[in-house]
């Protein structure tokens, strides 16, 4: 009788360990797929959870969203890491279509979605690169009370600073892309057509005007060498935020933090942060 007892213990965890998804699509509100990975099973206890979002032309395998989400995972958090539409991921869309808005639609609806999930708990955590850190930012004004901790890196602090910066660090490359409206953008198996129109529609979005809106206490990263988002424009941000901030600039990093080193700082200055 006892070893018949502990099968049917034994069936009913392993059936209850199938049933935690790890990935998964899931549909909006125009027949879009999104496609959503889940992390951190063993953590659910704990009761903490983030979302993360990466940048333009990219998915969610790039080493901003990695390294921040295993500092996250080794806290002990439950991970939502996710494919946003119009870009180079597995989620529906072409890059030539993405905007803002599409950005923080996508967020919005996997925060929705996950709001039925057994993992789901409040408040929680938000982090984001680049454009994903604009993201995040208006997410976290706009819900105050979902939210504890923002983590915007290298974050686009509006459209008129991005496109500033641009200019100022990249004149003919910045001024070509606006003339022609595009440029081609290419990775090592793929290609994206990035429309200036892009930088033109982001300009309607100011992160500091959103000062007084953001509540949940916020690391912000950026990078010594960033010549797309200029870090003197993410200090100035982190100054005027009236909720506790913390500004950290990496050393000898670009905007993407492609080295190993930049990734074990960015790692020890999430970590920190989250614990």
């Amino acid at each position: 009788m006892r070893k018949i007892i502990f099968c049917l213990l034994f069936l009913v965890v392993a059936c209850s360990k199938n049933e935690q998804l790890t990935e998964t699509f899931i549909k909006n509100a125009q027949n879009e797929s999104i496609y959503i990975k889940l992390d951190g099973w063993q953590n659910l206890a704990n009761h903490k959870l983030a979302f993360l979002q990466h940048g333009l032309a990219s998915n969610m395998s790039h080493s901003v969203i990695q390294t921040t989400k295993k500092a996250l995972l080794n806290n002990g958090y439950f991970v939502v890491t996710f494919d946003s539409r119009y870009s180079l991921g597995k989620s529906d869309g072409e890059v030539q279509y993405v905007n803002l808005s599409t950005f923080t639609q996508d967020l919005t609806d996997v925060i929705n979605w996950a709001k039925s999930q057994p993992f789901y708990h409040e408040p929680f955590t938000i982090g984001g690169h680049s454009l994903g850190g604009a993201s995040v930012i208006l997410y976290a004004a706009n819900h105050q009370q979902q939210i504890n901790k923002l983590i915007p890196i290298t974050p686009v602090i509006s459209g008129e600073l991005w496109e500033a910066s641009c200019m100022k660090n990249m004149p003919d490359f910045c001024k070509q892309w606006k003339k022609s409206g595009f440029y081609e953008y290419k990775t090592t198996d793929k290609t994206a057509t990035i429309p200036y129109q892009l930088v033109e529609e982001s300009k309607a979005y100011d992160a500091m005007k959103l000062v007084s809106d953001i509540t949940a206490h916020t690391l912000l990263v950026s990078a010594k060498n960033d010549i797309v988002i200029d870090p003197h424009d993410v200090q100035n941000f982190a100054q005027k935020l009236q909720t506790h901030a913390q500004f950290t600039l990496i050393p000898q990093s670009d905007h993407n933090f492609e080295s190993k080193q930049n990734q074990t700082d960015l790692y020890k200055v999430v970590s920190d942060f989250t614990r």
